[in-house]
């Protein structure tokens, strides 16, 4: 069974299983956070700090 998430950008499902085409996850302030790739976690990022 696939467990599925939400892009924090743009609401995309990303599937959380380990492979290349899984999205894309990172650390932002201590905590494992995942995308549907790269450019949204950017931005997810640069919009966290203009708060």
């Amino acid at each position: 069974m696939r467990d599925n998430i939400k892009c924090k950008m743009c609401n995309t499902n990303v599937s959380q299983e380990a492979c290349e085409l899984a999205g894309y996850k990172t650390m932002i302030d201590g905590s494992e956070q995942f995308f549907c790739c790269k450019r949204c976690a950017e931005d997810y990022e640069k919009k966290k700090i203009r708060k």
